[in-house]
């Protein structure tokens, strides 16, 4: 069985420690956990490939800029044979404060799904949903909190993390690390009765 995690983000190392990249960041602490080299470069994608047991796993990071991750999501997906369910997508959630995180897992029932995952204003994640047709897909959302009223979000997602907000990351990205070894090796409903909100 094929599996995929995704960390959303930007490339470039003028975007690397922005709030947008929080998916980038924590894929590569599940990478260093799991032993995976992120060094195969394909069409708009940058991966690694790791297996344990009966399970097979990319850790990949889309090179299409955030808006456009869904072109890396379907490439991939049709390339390795990944059905939605198996794709678990870390992304930024600005409807979450800094400091938690949760797991939306992907289910059988399309439809429960759509109600469970309507309300995610991310890009990056409306962009897979439409590549795909579907929603059907695990989601990982790193609370960033909400951007200030007197900000412009565009601003607030493009900047650096402050000095507290890195702290915050750091002190919950252990936890997060594991609900998506969870979600890939057990169930991504494991994960989520286990460390989501």
């Amino acid at each position: 069985m094929m599996k995929l995690v995704m960390g959303l983000g930007n490339p470039g190392e003028q975007y690397k420690n922005h709030r947008h990249n929080v998916g980038y960041m924590i894929l590569d602490r599940v990478a260093k956990k799991l032993n995976v080299e992120l060094d195969i470069k394909k069409k708009k994608t940058v991966f690694g490939k790791g297996k344990s047991g009966k399970i097979e796993y990319l850790l990949l990071k889309p090179q299409t800029f955030m808006n456009l991750s869904g072109e890396a999501a379907l490439y991939m997906a049709s390339f390795m044979k990944i059905t939605v369910e198996n794709i678990i997508v870390i992304y930024d959630d600005t409807d979450i404060a800094i400091g938690e995180f949760r797991v939306i897992p992907s289910t059988n029932d399309e439809s429960e799904g759509d109600l469970d995952n309507s309300d995610i204003d991310h890009n990056g994640v409306i962009s897979i949903r439409k590549s795909l047709k579907s929603y059907n897909f695990t989601k990982i959302g790193v609370g960033i909190s909400a951007c200030p009223e007197d900000e412009e979000k565009a601003d607030f997602l493009l900047a650096p993390f402050t000095k507290d907000e890195r702290k915050k990351i750091r002190d919950i990205s252990e936890n997060i690390v594991e609900a998506v070894c969870t979600a890939l090796f057990e169930s991504p409903q494991a994960a989520k009765k286990k460390y989501s909100l």
